[in-house]
């Protein structure tokens, strides 16, 4: 009997047992929220920006696009992602590549003058 391939990649989907949401809870160690762009903020511009992204075997993301989201969010969304760091994801204790979507959110205070801007 011939031995199964290993897989090296393993892709989350909404349907699996882990969400993409789940993986990035549960497995993200490091990161930072995303600057609000002052641009988004004066335009009071508020939404989600959904990432494909790649993970590699130690955690470090190899690859990052955007599939949706609002022009101005999207790029502050991937400056922030980019430097995301995650636990590896291991199957049967292997590390594998994760491919994933990441969601980005963005919402504005009530009270958009209290919100400092970021440099």
């Amino acid at each position: 009997m011939a031995a199964r391939a290993f897989p090296s990649r393993i892709r989350l989907h909404r349907e699996d047992g882990l969400t993409p949401h789940e993986h990035q809870a549960s497995f993200r160690i490091a990161y930072a929220e995303p600057n609000y762009p002052a641009e988004a903020r004066a335009q009071r511009i508020e939404g989600t920006v959904i990432l494909d992204a790649v993970i590699d075997k130690e955690g470090i993301i190899q690859k990052l696009e955007v599939r949706e989201g609002h022009p101005i969010l999207a790029e502050s969304a991937l400056q922030c992602v980019r430097d995301w760091v995650y636990r590896p994801t291991k199957l049967n204790g292997r590390p594998v590549e994760v491919v994933t979507e990441i969601e980005v959110r963005f919402a504005l205070p009530d009270d958009c003058a209290e919100l400092p801007e970021r440099q």
